[in-house]
């Protein structure tokens, strides 16, 4: 009868390897579970210069799924209130509280990011979606009817 012989430092070694992939294997699943990447862009209509400074935007996003949550990058650098901040499910979306949709100087609100705040979004109802921002403040939206229009924000 033989016997395998590992040394022991390659045992002790081999374990922690082990230890190690399976503990970031389960903290990726626990940081992801839930959440989905957006469904990718279906639109690539340019926006239409009005000829006053301002322009009729159109919706890039592709539908979503009711009641799943998605991981989404919101443009809040001109308030959450800016005609084109949430473009998702097909459509725009006007902001409809609770609390401010800016800080009254084309800024985001205490709660969110600025220019960018990394949250998730979820289709609670065919004209109601959820926001919550990066440090857990909640917005709800409307869905908007049709493209916008808007000047430029920089």
């Amino acid at each position: 009868m033989t016997r395998w012989q590992i040394p022991s430092r390659a045992l002790v070694a081999t374990v922690l390897l082990l230890a190690v992939m399976l503990a970031a294997a389960i903290i990726v699943e626990v940081a992801s579970s839930g959440l989905r990447s957006l469904p990718p862009q279906v639109s690539a209509v340019a926006p239409q210069p009005l000829g006053n400074g301002l322009s009729r935007y159109f919706p890039r996003s592709g539908r979503a799924t009711l009641g799943v949550s998605y991981r989404i990058e919101l443009y809040t650098h001109c308030g959450l209130d800016w005609p084109q901040a949430m473009d998702f499910d097909g459509s725009f979306w006007d902001p409809i509280g609770p609390g401010p949709a800016s800080d009254g100087h084309g800024n985001p609100p205490a709660g969110f990011g600025n220019p960018i705040d990394r949250g998730t979004i979820t289709l609670i109802s065919p004209t109601l979606a959820q926001y919550r921002s990066s440090t857990g403040t909640v917005m709800q939206w409307r869905r908007h009817p049709g493209p916008q229009i808007s000047g430029g924000c920089f």
